[in-house]
């Protein structure tokens, strides 16, 4: 369990090991018996943590980035995507509101009797 951590994307800590253990056991050892608790002579939880920890600390040395300006590039990128969809996001919005005010300058334009409305609306209703 404990070696599958790094993979996973999850930090190794003796907090989410302890948490995981409560998960699967049922009962939430704390740090100093899990790290002490030996079979055949071999601490084998302490061991897998420090192998973990060890391949954490690795694959976190290997994705730091090459160039300081990459994030910067990334992050100009996705902030031009963004005000694109953004402005698309504010014609449409422009459209339906024209739309809307169409519709309501016919409906107010258009002469008509409000009791047959309302007598259509409680008949449609019912």
């Amino acid at each position: 369990m404990i070696e599958r951590m790094p993979d996973a994307e999850i930090p190794v800590t003796w907090e989410s090991i302890i948490a995981h253990a409560k998960k699967k056991v049922g009962h939430g050892f704390n740090r100093q018996m899990l790290s002490q608790k030996e079979w055949n002579g071999r601490k084998l939880i302490a061991e897998a943590f420090s192998e973990a920890k060890e391949v954490q600390r690795q694959t976190q040395n290997n994705t730091t980035l090459k160039y300081k300006t990459a994030p910067r590039a990334v992050l100009q990128k996705r902030i031009g995507d963004l005000e694109a969809k953004n402005l698309a996001l504010q014609e449409e919005l422009e459209k339906v509101r024209a739309q809307q005010i169409d519709r309501l300058d016919v409906f107010l334009n258009t002469p008509c009797d409000l009791r047959k409305l309302l007598g259509d609306f409680y008949k449609a209703k019912s």
